[in-house]
C-alpha cells in the first residue's frame, strides 16, 4: 500500500467505522448512557490502529488525523443535533447489537491472551464461545430491529 490512491481508498473505507462509532459515542454522551460510548469506542477507535501504525512506521499523521476528525465530527453531530439518529442508537435492538459486539470482542481478546500464554485449546474454546454467544446476542438485536 505505497500508492497514495490505495491509502486514500483504504482510509475511506475505514471512515464508515469512524462515522458509525462516533455517532454511537455522541448518542451515549448526550443521553449519559455508557453502553453506546463503549460500543462506539470499540467500533470507531479500533480502526485507528491503522492510522497509528502509519504514524509510527512512516511518520505520516494524515491517516490518523483523518480518522480522528471523522470520529469527533460524527460524535459532535449526533450529540449536538440529529435527535432521530440519537434515538435510534438507544432502541432495544441496537442495545442487543452493542452487547453482542462487545461479547465477541471480549472473546477475541481472551482467546488471544490464552493463545499468547501457550494454551491453544483453551484459546479456541474461550474465543469460540465468546464469538458464538456474541453472535447470538447480535442476531437477537437484528431480529428485534426487523420487528419480529
Amino acid at each position: 500500500m505505497n500508492n497514495s490512491l490505495d491509502i486514500l481508498f483504504f482510509f475511506g473505507l475505514l471512515t464508515f467505522f469512524q462515522l458509525w462509532g462516533g455517532a454511537a459515542i455522541g448518542a451515549g454522551l448526550r443521553t449519559r448512557h455508557t453502553l453506546p460510548v463503549v460500543w462506539g469506542a470499540l467500533i470507531g477507535l479500533g480502526p485507528c490502529y491503522f492510522g497509528l501504525e502509519r504514524v509510527i512506521r512512516l511518520g505520516s499523521w494524515t491517516g490518523l488525523g483523518w480518522q480522528v476528525a471523522w470520529l469527533a465530527g460524527s460524535a459532535l453531530a449526533v450529540a449536538l443535533g440529529l435527535p432521530r439518529l440519537r434515538a435510534w442508537f438507544l432502541r432495544e435492538g441496537v442495545t442487543s447489537l452493542m452487547i453482542g459486539t462487545c461479547v465477541m470482542a471480549g472473546g477475541a481478546v481472551l482467546g488471544a491472551v490464552f493463545f499468547s500464554r501457550g494454551s491453544e485449546a483453551l484459546s479456541l474454546l474461550v474465543g469460540g464461545a465468546g464469538f458464538l454467544f456474541g453472535a447470538m446476542w447480535f442476531g437477537s438485536g437484528l431480529q428485534r430491529l426487523r420487528g419480529k
